[in-house]
């Protein structure tokens, strides 16, 4: 899909350029992020132009070195599509682990912290 592309030729992917409460207005805005914020303004922008999306959670064997990896599905009249707008892992490699509609309904692990008084 042309969004996917759109994003992969435009923004870089750089790893710790992010934070877990980064939107997807912040990389757009940053021009640069990883995986998870690739995957975040692909869906945000397919689904502004009604382009049903969703976020899939994948192992991606195929990354070196091999990690968890987010991309993004996309509904076609043939059924969800996966779409990898960083093209870093390849689509047969990849192991599905969750999918919803953003990260955190797929996160990997959830850490949960107090603010200091």
């Amino acid at each position: 899909m042309r969004v996917a592309s759109w994003v992969f030729e435009r923004f870089a992917y750089s790893a710790g350029s992010s934070g877990p409460l980064d939107s997807a207005i912040d990389t757009l805005l940053s021009g640069s992020g990883v995986c998870r914020d690739f995957a975040h303004l692909t869906i945000t922008l397919c689904r502004a132009l009604g382009v049903p999306a969703r976020l899939a959670s994948v192992y991606a064997p195929g990354l070196s070195p091999m990690d968890f990896h987010a991309v993004v599905e996309i509904m076609t009249s043939e059924g969800w599509q996966v779409l990898d707008p960083t093209r870093l892992a390849p689509r047969s490699a990849l192991v599905r682990i969750a999918t919803g509609r953003d990260a955190t309904d797929t996160a990997f692990a959830t850490m949960l912290w107090e603010r200091p008084s």
